[in-house]
């Protein structure tokens, strides 16, 4: 069985999907689906576009997003649902999809906690580069900043990547900002670094 999507965080969802449309355009071993590869590149794109609009936390732009949400996680199901019966069963297929199976009792080796976590200038005024050592059966790292203090209802910027560097740009100069790393692995687990707080230059 293909894995439910609708714990990850919203910007993990964001590059799931766009693995999805990655390995089914053009895929021999599903040249139809239900949704069609078009219709579903056409919900992701707008769960992007909505994701990036809300940034700044506007409610409208909130509802929007969240909406667009919902939206794409229903045709991930769908599409999920469509796959495995055209697979029969076939997880070689199944994988091909860019698809992840649930779990199905094989061990899953847990993921270290990203290490070595560091924000450092990057080359020009309202850049921030944030690192980490690379983790092992890391799949993507999710690069975060906020402006802070961190409490429950901070607005991350976010950047999903499969490079354990990120360098952020256009942040005002001289506002002080919190980060943190989080590595992702094939199954979806996610492991958060500390924070760390610098202010931009």
């Amino acid at each position: 069985m293909i894995k439910d999507y609708s714990k990850l965080s919203e910007a993990n969802l964001d590059f799931k999907a766009q693995m999805v449309v990655i390995n089914l355009t053009d895929n021999p071993n599903f040249p139809v689906t239900e949704p069609s590869i078009a219709n579903f590149t056409l919900i992701k794109n707008a769960y992007t576009a909505a994701l990036q609009n809300s940034a700044d936390g506007g409610r409208t732009a909130v509802a929007i997003k969240n909406q667009a949400k919902e939206d794409l996680l229903t045709n991930m199901r769908n599409l999920a649902l469509n796959i495995e019966a055209q697979a029969q069963g076939d997880k070689a297929k199944l994988v091909s999809s860019g698809f992840d199976l649930a779990a199905d009792g094989e061990n899953v080796q847990p993921l270290a906690s990203p290490s070595n976590f560091q924000i450092a200038d990057g080359l020009n005024a309202g850049e921030l580069k944030l690192s980490v050592k690379a983790v092992a059966q890391a799949v993507s790292y999710l690069h975060e900043y906020t402006e802070g203090p961190v409490t429950e209802d901070s607005k991350w910027i976010s950047k999903v990547s499969t490079s354990r560097e990120h360098t952020f740009s256009g942040i005002r100069s001289g506002i002080r900002v919190y980060g943190r790393v989080a590595v992702i692995g094939r199954k979806g687990q996610e492991v958060y670094s500390n924070v760390l707080t610098r202010v931009v230059q």
